[in-house]
């Protein structure tokens, strides 16, 4: 998965007096916050053919955002948008992270997920077999992962990342990490063209070797740089992490590689 570069197709609603994504948002974030929805929306399309795809992030302490790929919100009639505020609202309000609905005219999926900070919700429409909704439930739970990252870094508090020792010869670079986890000192050490490669690689071998690094990005996002790190797991699965930060871009790296591999959200 990479991240695209063309105009965010969704439509985007909030309240006008909504504030930024986060608490030390920039534009920048915010783009790089709709890009991923989009990613997560076209992965969705790409599974199954839908009539309705809509993403609602609730922050705990601000505003909601609703992203809406279909329908387009623009063309419904205000008698149709409040009809599907209601139903958005509420499968919001719903005890089960995973269910089948019908509301009025309107049948599907849902998803619910929480974070430390936020909570998501994700509805898709149109889709009737199990095999299907299973596999949307896989892409929407990846990418509410690293949507719920994003107010990870909010706070002032410094990054905690592993320790790095980094050596590079001709075009080649290596990578040597040593961290705490889980009252065990985990050890991964990587050879990559590119450092950040190198330390997402390492991580990764400490941590759960035999998951598929995927790619790293890093993106600026104003006064700070955002790294986003892709991977998949034993099963296939889709595995994002990001770190935000004014600090050093490997060891940013190295916190967005742990956040791909260990469940940052409660159960």
């Amino acid at each position: 998965m990479s991240t695209p570069e063309r105009a965010p197709e969704h439509t985007h609603a909030s309240s006008g007096l909504a504030p930024a994504l986060t608490q030390r948002s920039t534009p920048q974030i915010d783009q790089l916050f709709a890009t991923l929805v989009d990613a997560a929306f076209d992965l969705i399309e790409e599974i199954g053919s839908i009539s309705l795809c809509t993403y609602l992030h609730v922050p705990h302490t601000d505003q909601p955002l609703l992203f809406a790929r279909r329908p387009d919100l623009d063309t419904l009639t205000p008698t149709d948008t409040f009809r599907l505020m209601h139903t958005i609202t509420m499968l919001s309000n719903g005890r089960k992270p995973v269910a089948a609905f019908r509301h009025g005219a309107l049948s599907g999926h849902y998803v619910r997920t929480t974070g430390s900070s936020s909570d998501g919700l994700f509805v898709f429409g149109d889709i009737q077999d199990a095999e299907t909704a299973k596999r949307l439930t896989g892409v929407c739970r990846a990418f509410a992962r690293v949507f719920h990252q994003f107010h990870l870094d909010d706070g002032d508090a410094p990054l905690d990342p592993p320790l790095l020792d980094l050596e590079q010869h001709d075009d080649l670079s290596t990578v040597r990490v040593t961290f705490d986890h889980e009252l065990q000192t985990l050890q991964g050490t990587a050879v990559a063209f590119s450092p950040e490669e190198a330390v997402s690689k390492a991580v990764i071998i400490a941590m759960a070797r035999g998951h598929r690094f995927d790619n790293v990005q890093t993106i600026d996002v104003g006064t700070r740089s955002a790294v986003l790190v892709v991977a998949h797991d034993l099963n296939g699965a889709l595995r994002l992490g990001l770190a935000i930060s004014d600090g050093d871009v490997l060891q940013t790296t190295a916190v967005a590689a742990k956040r791909a591999l260990v469940d940052t959200t409660p159960p």
